[in-house]
């Protein structure tokens, strides 16, 4: 028999029922659940747990429960109705409420979460759909038996703060490294391996780190660019002796802030740099003057010096590359969900929007390079790389990971390189025009975060 239903659960004024531990339950839900007028049952959300009797009402909704409100407020759930399923066990005396679905972030100011705000309400909408309740938390905010977060409510077309019941997955869209290190994320995210609740991404991945797991796939390493950790000048002078173009990368950076890029020339070096505060001189006649006018910026964190490409160029030297996210879909498959082009703006060696890049599709990036035949079999082979190292970060890296960006690009020659994998990849990175009111990026994530659940729906 079938134990596992879709439900709507509404609020029950008070004075509709003498006791607050009755629920009200359709005529149509009692015969799919073989359920009796009468009988009792124990009704779960999270960690929660409340005794009820059971009243069947004559009206003609479809599969709805209706609660006392001192039964939601038992049981950390919403006052406004919402979508859900209950679960049913233990010879039909256990009624079980879920999924409930964590967002974890450090960011909420005013009712709003920053740069994934728009992405969260397509996560609450598509969850409503899907009967999955979604919402957003900070990590600061976990208790023993309840969470302090943040429902979409439709009906007042707003998130609401609430105490809510503890989540059977969580989503890490901790914005900060370094929050993300700091001994209270630390402390949350062992609370929840202690509970045995499943989490992902794990974390942000280093550059270096990414580089030594991808590496060590030999069929890739055609794919990657010649990379070090900058060990001091000599690192510096080794890679400057070997290739014509190189940058340093922060390991732990993001948004193309902080990059050096360093040209070798016959009798100088050229300097570019992006987003420091202060001048820097451009031109260098010896390595060691250029060491000594970077180090002070490379003693606060640690750099990694990478081979530069030429890349593909789009219209007046404006730098190309792609973005391609990946998502896992089981515990072997992952897929390409979305792929893009990313074009720099002038003047600039980066093609992040935050540095004014813009988005293109990829056959219009590539129309003016290759005939169409051509650009649809780059496209696929783009999307085999990039499929192919999400499994080896997957395999390789401690911890869950169900989301990640694939940073590629394409040489003057056509050939593919993997630049960058990032584990919290921007959301804001579909081309004008062509963004749907629920990504499937967003279906994606919670299509994991359900198998994640251990649900059966």
């Amino acid at each position: 028999m079938k134990n596992t239903f879709k439900v709507q659960i509404f609020p029950l004024e008070q004075t509709e029922t003498e006791s607050s531990t009755i629920i009200i339950i359709s005529s149509d839900l009692s015969k799919q659940t073989n359920t009796t007028h009468g009988q009792k049952i124990t009704l779960i959300a999270g960690k929660k747990v409340v005794d009820c009797i059971i009243h069947v009402s004559s009206s003609k909704e479809k599969s709805t429960i209706h609660c006392a409100a001192a039964i939601l407020e038992e049981l950390f759930l919403p006052a406004d109705a919402f979508p859900i399923f209950v679960n049913i066990h233990s010879n039909n005396r256990v009624w079980e409420l879920g999924p409930f679905v964590g967002i974890v972030t450090d960011r909420i100011h005013n009712n709003h979460f920053g740069t994934i705000h728009n992405f969260l309400e397509e996560l609450q909408a598509y969850g409503y759909e899907q009967h999955i309740m979604v919402y957003v938390f900070h990590f600061a905010s976990l208790h023993d038996d309840y969470v302090n977060g943040y429902t979409y409510s439709l009906a007042q077309k707003n998130w609401k703060e609430g105490k809510l019941p503890v989540p059977h997955v969580v989503h890490n869209r901790i914005h900060s490294r370094l929050v993300e290190r700091s001994e209270k994320a630390k402390q949350f995210f062992g609370i929840l391996n202690k509970a045995k609740i499943p989490y992902f991404n794990e974390r942000f991945l280093n550059k270096w780190h990414v580089y030594e797991v991808l590496s060590g796939q030999e069929h890739l390493l055609p794919y990657l660019p010649d990379t070090k950790l900058l060990n001091g000048r000599r690192t510096l002078e080794e890679m400057i002796n070997m290739h014509n173009l190189l940058f340093l990368k922060p390991v732990h950076g993001s948004q193309g802030k902080n990059i050096f890029k360093v040209e070798p020339k016959e009798d100088r070096l050229l300097l570019d740099y992006s987003t420091f505060s202060g001048e820097i001189e451009k031109e260098f006649p010896t390595i060691q003057l250029l060491y000594e006018a970077i180090q002070p910026r490379l003693q606060k964190q640690r750099y990694i010096i990478q081979q530069g490409i030429s890349l593909l160029a789009y219209e007046e030297n404006r730098l190309l590359d792609f973005r391609l996210l990946c998502h896992r879909h089981s515990e072997t498959e992952w897929g390409v969900t979305s792929s893009i082009a990313r074009v720099s703006s002038k003047n600039e060696f980066v093609s992040n929007l935050s540095r004014g890049g813009e988005l293109f599709k990829i056959d219009k990036a590539l129309v003016d390079h290759f005939d169409k035949k051509m650009i649809v079999q780059i496209s696929q082979l783009l999307k085999e790389i990039a499929i192919e190292a999400a499994l080896i970060i997957d395999n390789q890296a401690d911890g869950i990971y169900g989301e990640l960006g694939i940073d590629l690009a394409l040489d003057k020659d056509g050939k593919p390189w993997i630049i960058e994998i990032n584990t919290k990849p921007s959301k804001n990175q579909d081309p004008e025009g062509f963004t749907p009111k629920v990504r499937p990026s967003a279906k994606a994530i919670l299509n994991y975060c359900h198998s994640l659940t251990g649900w059966r729906l």
